[in-house]
């Protein structure tokens, strides 16, 4: 019986190494992905298209080995120390995966990469502010100022060639906002392409736009009970300074009330008073005339 127990686990055992060997050894076809990594790009050059990070492979071979492979993070690296400017074609060869003498490659898609290079340039140019947005009627610009005036681009010539000047961005200001208000801004670049410094101080004096009117009202008096009044000059001439659209507002126009007070007491006779104007928001008196009128009051 122990001999009979000896020779069935001798068996067992040739028969797991058996299976073990015939299945590594069956050849299998699957495909996976290979990371790519790039070194030895000169320094004077860029690669404006072409570049991708993986590539698939699809590789024929025994099963434990690509197994194996597949459960591995594999990459390939690709001297790129040759390039020039313009399209350079870079083939995806076997030779060059990681341990390739130990399976057939099949197929590596794509097999060749078609890189676009152009040269890396450097210049000054201007910065323009470029306001985004819409600028309230009653609020004007007077001027923009950018520090530094100009920046540094470095980056691919096809691109840097065309840029006279770089613009930088900046929102509208409110009707609120009319003030000096300084800002940082980064300038508005193509791909790939830098600029020192990154920012710049945009500086932008803004103030409400006013508009000067004339208007004649006439004055306003509340006689004493029992009494009627007599004003003299009947009207007066306003000089207002106001926002255009308050300008263009004829209800805030109508708002406008001139009227001379009544001193306390007053009776019959005849009163020299000043004129007084209630005026809307934003509207500045900036004259009138007469400013005082000749009020009689009569039985």
């Amino acid at each position: 019986m122990r001999s009979n127990w000896q020779y069935a686990v001798m068996a067992f055992v040739m028969a797991v190494t058996l299976w073990y060997m015939v299945t590594g050894r069956e050849r299998v076809e699957v495909v996976g992905e290979v990371r790519l990594e790039f070194k030895g790009i000169p320094q004077n050059l860029v690669v404006r298209e072409g570049l991708v990070n993986k590539v698939s492979v699809r590789v024929r071979g025994p099963k434990g080995l690509v197994r194996v492979m597949t459960a591995r993070d594999m990459s390939y690296a690709i001297d790129l120390s040759n390039l020039k400017r313009g399209t350079n074609i870079v083939p995806l060869t076997a030779e060059k995966l990681p341990e390739a003498r130990a399976f057939e490659v099949v197929e590596i898609t794509p097999s060749r990469l078609t890189l676009e290079v152009d040269a890396i340039v450097e210049k000054d140019v201007p910065v323009a502010v470029d306001i985004n947005g819409t600028i309230p009627v009653d609020v004007r610009i007077d001027k923009t100022e950018v520090t530094p005036a100009k920046v540094h681009l470095r980056g691919p010539e096809t691109l840097v060639a065309r840029i006279d000047r770089v613009k930088v961005a900046v929102a509208a200001p409110g009707l609120d906002q009319a003030r000096t208000m300084e800002v940082q801004a980064t300038p508005t670049l193509p791909e790939a392409t830098e600029s020192t410094p990154p920012t710049v101080s945009v500086r932008v004096e803004t103030a409400l736009r006013m508009k000067e009117t004339t208007l004649k009202r006439e004055v306003a008096v509340q006689p004493p009970r029992g009494l009627r009044v007599q004003v003299a000059p009947r009207t007066v001439t306003l000089l207002l300074e106001m926002p255009a659209s308050v300008a263009a507002d004829a209800e805030a126009l109508r708002s406008i009330r001139v009227y001379a007070e009544v001193p306390e007491g007053a009776g019959a006779g005849q009163e020299r008073l000043p004129v007084r104007v209630d005026l809307p928001d934003r509207v500045r008196l900036k004259d009138i005339s007469p400013d005082a009128v000749n009020v009689t009051f009569r039985k």
